[in-house]
């Protein structure tokens, strides 16, 4: 996973801009603050994050295919392709885009960044 860019906001009010994982210096007064431990701790829980869209994008499709299934059986083709259409639609337009905001905002409560500056 490719490192995130940050921006750290030192002590004396200077923007840095840099990437998780580094040693930045501030530009203003040279405080050095060091982001590896972070940097594991966010791809970890980016990681997470993605498993989990994975997951529900599969699930998506599992559940497009058994409605387009039950469909077929009921109704024949236009049942299928209504189906489908329909399960598609639910599932891809209204519960998936709710779903992602509550991963998302589960894995920005875990992540509290606690950077700390060193003057060496």
């Amino acid at each position: 996973m490719a490192p995130a860019p940050i921006v750290i906001k030192c002590e004396c009010g200077v923007e840095t801009r840099g990437r998780s994982g580094e040693t930045i210096r501030c530009q203003g007064c040279g405080l050095k603050y060091n982001t590896e431990d972070d940097a594991h701790l966010f791809n970890v829980l980016a990681a997470s994050a993605q498993r989990k869209f994975k997951v529900l994008s599969r699930m998506g499709v599992g559940f497009v295919g058994l409605i387009a299934l039950v469909g077929f059986f009921t109704l024949s083709y236009p049942g299928m392709i209504g189906g489908a259409l329909a399960a598609g639609g639910l599932w891809f337009g209204l519960l998936m885009p709710y779903m992602k905001k509550r991963v998302l905002a589960s894995t920005t409560a875990r992540y509290t960044p606690t950077i700390t500056a060193s003057r060496k």
